[in-house]
């Protein structure tokens, strides 16, 4: 249990960061600054869901089948390729969402 609270710290930081971090910037024609906000509020909170659903059912699987790199002596390497991918899943997810809402990524940005 104390694993899995770990486990959803460090998910909910890593969205975090990954939410301040090269974020990109957003328009739809016609909206305002608050919209955007507002859209980007909304779909920062279904992110951040997403990832902690995802980060628990990993916590789980690991609690149940053991820390299988661990007990090989390869902590690291798992837990960076982790955050790198969750970092990656939640900038998409935040895209599709914001997507979904007919916003656009600015180009150059991404």
């Amino acid at each position: 249990m104390e694993t899995r609270i770990v486990v959803v710290a460090l998910a909910l930081t890593l969205a975090t960061l990954a939410s301040c971090t090269n974020a990109p910037e957003y328009s739809r024609d016609g909206a305002s600054d608050d919209q955007r906000r507002t859209d980007e509020a909304l779909c920062r909170a279904q992110v951040d869901s997403l990832m902690v659903k995802d980060r628990n059912i990993a916590a789980d699987r690991e609690a149940t089948l053991g820390a299988t790199d661990e007990r090989f002596g390869r902590s690291q390497l798992p837990r960076d390729m982790a955050a790198r991918e969750d970092r990656n899943r939640s900038r998409r997810l935040m895209q599709n969402c914001m997507s979904a809402r007919g916003w656009t990524v600015n180009k150059g940005l991404f």
